[in-house]
């Protein structure tokens, strides 16, 4: 049964309604039973002890029944955002102040009562009134007024000792759209001062319990990302919410590229619990970057190490969009809206993703958060990074000229896939070598090519079906708010109990991408790959191999508008792996491709990509939808 913290009754708009803050340690199936084992119970004082955070509720429950209401019944605590307490002058006294101007000349200036505006925390309600000398005979000049035949009766000693009602303001986070989060308002009347001081000091009780919730924070504002929104973003959306929330910012401005991958490696940060970017996934990536770099430094790490194991910082990371794309922002919470995304960080959401590890013949090079491509999509940064005058637009004209060109590069790779069975991997048809790990030998296994007879695809695939078993499996899961798949594991390193299996793949591909994010973005619905998980340690492997013009612009095509089901074109790849090693077989520079990690540009003659689960901690809730499949189903394609 729950346990009833606190009630007491108040007015909604006039409505009588029973306000109660109690305790919900019911079970799922006798939740909606609740409303008839509420007591009446009322109490003046709750005992931090009694508040469980994570079941306490605030309900408003509406003594005379009425359809039509919109005032929400029910308010989760953690989605209690601040409380308020003010009072206001009723109606009523208004129209019996009605005094003419020349009743305030003759007797002084009168200031008015303000009532309190949805920008400010508090609001001093006294009047003063200037003392002069009263005339022996004034002449007083009255306006005609209804109010006068109706207050006749009434005491004069009201017009100086006018009524008020005790408001308590509750603004809370609205979740009806589970993608998107708003901020609403309700004003709770209640009776006397006494209560309305009671109410205040117990709703404010229960948010000091909610620990989760971050209270300084260090937030980087890059005025020069994307179309220069950032410090219009902050100034005007995000900073007038983290102030009501009662939220310690400091808010620096950077100035140069990698200003606060510097400030993040060579600052105290012992005072605050999350850094913040306002800006597009060039800014997340500084801040990832500063983050993971300077807890490696701290942990005496040597990054350089391609098997180095990295350690999650005790930082929190939160991005509020302003930029061209957003990925990162699309694949966490479902859309670029700064709102929701500061919300989520008022509330304290928390999200553990993975992030890559990037290594040339050299050493360390990157973290990858988002995407690393290589071919197509790598030279469209290289060579937009020459027309950076163009702003946003240099994109598009330097993707047209890289289609134009049709461009493709012989590589060889070496892949590393996923050992978990939940995982998905696609395997197309071609020729791949066979690794076992453990005894250090290579099997070839030649998976036959479409264009071989039906007998010879019989007798060559029933060698390797047991190997293929395990590599291609249908699993089609969105990655989702309380993932069952990115469930933290008690140990971090279970992948390496079990022997990995490794292919090698060698031929001309247009473009090499690996997302460890499904890339959504305003151009792209799903992504290019919208299965990908953000914490089960594993990323995507997408291989586009060379073709025409025509099947090249199909695979731009379906990544725009529906990138679930790009697999199914002949001339395209989809891995779900856990590392990979890209080769490029030729060493000039003409036939040579250009490398991009999460928009930038990077060298070397080979990379390997590794992935490390749940490195890092986001202030954000994950997708938070359950019916993509139904709103969008898969087209079913027929085969022969």
């Amino acid at each position: 049964m729950p346990l009833t913290l606190y009630s007491t009754t108040c007015f909604i708009k006039n409505d009588l309604y029973r306000l109660h803050i109690y305790v919900n340690d019911d079970d799922d199936d006798k939740k909606n039973s609740t409303d008839t084992q509420l007591s009446s119970f009322t109490s003046t004082d709750i005992s931090k002890e009694s508040i469980k955070p994570s079941l306490t509720q605030i309900k408003f429950q509406l003594i005379n029944e009425k359809k039509n209401t919109n005032t929400s019944k029910i308010i989760i605590l953690n989605q209690l955002l601040n409380v308020q307490q003010t009072k206001i002058i009723t109606k009523k006294t208004r129209r019996n102040f009605n005094i003419s101007t020349e009743v305030l000349n003759t007797y002084g200036t009168i200031t008015p009562i303000v009532e309190q505006s949805k920008q400010t925390s508090c609001t001093t309600l006294n009047t003063q009134i200037s003392e002069i000398v009263v005339p022996q005979t004034p002449i007083i000049s009255r306006q005609f007024s209804f109010g006068r035949f109706f207050s006749t009766q009434s005491n004069p000693d009201d017009k100086l000792n006018p009524t008020y009602k005790s408001i308590v303001k509750i603004n809370y986070v609205d979740i009806s759209n589970s993608i998107r989060w708003n901020i609403k308002r309700l004003e709770v009347e209640v009776e006397t001062e006494d209560i309305a001081n009671e109410l205040y000091m117990n709703l404010n009780l229960c948010l000091s319990t909610l620990t989760q919730r971050p209270q300084n924070l260090l937030v980087f504002i890059n005025p020069f990302g994307g179309k220069g929104r950032a410090p219009y973003v902050y100034e005007k959306q995000v900073l007038p919410i983290f102030k009501e929330s009662n939220i310690n910012v400091k808010g620096i401005y950077t100035e140069r590229a990698n200003h606060a991958h510097d400030y993040i490696l060579n600052e105290d940060l012992s005072g605050y619990d999350g850094l913040i970017c306002v800006g597009g996934d060039g800014m997340f990536a500084e801040l990832c970057h500063g983050l993971l770099l300077r807890t490696s430094h701290e942990a005496h790490l040597d990054i350089h190490d391609r098997q180095v194991n990295l350690i999650r910082p005790d930082l929190k990371i939160g991005v509020i969009p302003a930029g061209s794309t957003d990925a990162v922002v699309f694949g966490t919470t479902g859309l670029n809206d700064p709102i929701t995304s500061a919300l989520q960080i008022i509330v304290g959401e928390s999200l553990l993703i993975d992030i890559a590890t990037v290594h040339n013949e050299k050493g360390f090079v990157r973290f990858m958060a988002t995407m690393l491509a290589y071919g197509f999509f790598g030279d469209i940064i290289h060579q937009s990074d020459k027309w950076r005058c163009l702003g946003p637009l240099r994109y598009d004209l330097a993707g047209f000229c890289q289609f134009i060109s049709n461009k493709s590069y012989h590589t060889e790779l070496t892949i590393t896939l996923a050992s978990s069975s939940d995982s998905t991997q696609i395997c197309q048809p071609g020729t791949v070598t066979l690794m076992n790990n453990t005894n250090n030998e290579t099997t070839s296994s030649s998976i036959p090519p479409l264009t071989q007879t039906k007998d010879t695809i019989n007798s060559t695939t029933n060698t390797s079906n047991k190997v293929l078993d395990k590599i291609v499996t249908p699993g089609l899961e969105f990655c989702r708010r309380n993932c069952e798949q990115c469930a933290l594991v008690d140990k971090p390193h279970t992948d390496k109990v079990q022997s990995p299996l490794q292919i090698k793949c060698e031929g001309r591909y247009t473009t090499i991408n690996c997302l460890n994010m499904p890339g959504r973005c305003a151009k792209s619905k799903f992504g290019m790959s919208p299965y990908v998980h953000l914490g089960d340690g594993t990323f995507d492997l997408i291989l586009v191999k060379r073709s025409w013009f025509t099947g090249f612009l199909r695979f731009l095509i379906q990544v725009a508008s529906d990138g679930r089901t790009i697999e199914d074109l002949h001339n395209v790849e989809r891995h779900r792996v856990s590392e990979v090693l890209i080769r490029p077989m030729h060493t000039d520079q003409i036939r040579l491709g250009n490398w991009a990690c999460d928009g930038e540009v990077i060298t070397g003659n080979e990379i390997k990509i590794r992935i490390h689960r749940q490195v890092l901690n986001l202030f954000a809730s994950g997708i938070q939808f359950d019916n993509v499949r139904t709103n969008n189903p898969i087209k079913e394609v027929k085969t022969n």
